[in-house]
């Protein structure tokens, strides 16, 4: 959160055996002959996550011709080919390739109200903590809201508004009746709790 030292290059993180220790042998186990010859070396280190568990890719805003390819968010060997290619043909062309779509990591759908630590503190523990989780369909953060409100918000508040976190702005999903109170009970895959009042919306439009 406070900055990457200069001289931490491949910097290591002391392993937790206590934690590690059972899920290395059932790795291993898969490939008895690794229970014979051993473990050379077992890396730790620490990975880079992002606000929304996505990588950041492409030029700066702030800076032309600066290009980043960043936060992948554990999995950047694995996302290493695509991501080098894509950078190549942006670097070149100038501009994001036409025949893929950037929109999820694309490095400007972040805004100036995200770059400061208790930000990116808060916002990324959630996400890193969501990332094996179910994601529902209506699923939206908890954590860092109220970044940003319209003139409108009061107003939308005392209509018994439920709020979605959409690019940090405070966005009404739908509205609870009166006495009732703007919330998700459940979350899940099928109809939720609150599609009777979302569909009287729709009819009364």
């Amino acid at each position: 959160v406070d900055g990457i030292p200069q001289n931490f290059n491949f910097g290591e993180i002391e392993p937790d055996w206590d934690r590690m220790g059972e899920y290395l042998e059932d790795a291993m186990k898969r490939v008895p002959l690794t229970l014979e010859v051993g473990a050379k070396k077992f890396f730790c280190g620490p990975e880079s996550f992002t606000p929304d568990g996505g990588p950041i890719i492409g030029e700066a805003p702030e800076l032309q011709n600066y290009y980043v390819a960043a936060g992948m968010n554990s999995i950047g060997i694995l996302t290493g080919g695509g991501v080098g290619k894509l950078l190549a043909e942006w670097i070149l062309g100038k501009q994001a390739p036409s025949d893929i779509d950037v929109t999820g990591i694309n490095i400007n759908r972040f805004h100036s109200y995200q770059r400061n630590p208790s930000y990116r503190e808060n916002r990324v523990g959630e996400t890193l903590g969501e990332t094996y989780k179910i994601h529902y369909p209506d699923h939206s953060p908890h954590t860092c809201r109220n970044a940003k409100q319209s003139v409108l918000h009061d107003r939308l508040k005392k209509q018994n508004a439920y709020f979605r976190d959409v690019s940090g702005w405070e966005s009404p999903a739908w509205y609870a009746p009166s006495g009732e109170e703007p919330r998700i009970h459940q979350q899940h895959f099928g109809k939720q709790s609150f599609f009777p009042y979302w569909r009287d919306e729709h009819i009364a439009c």
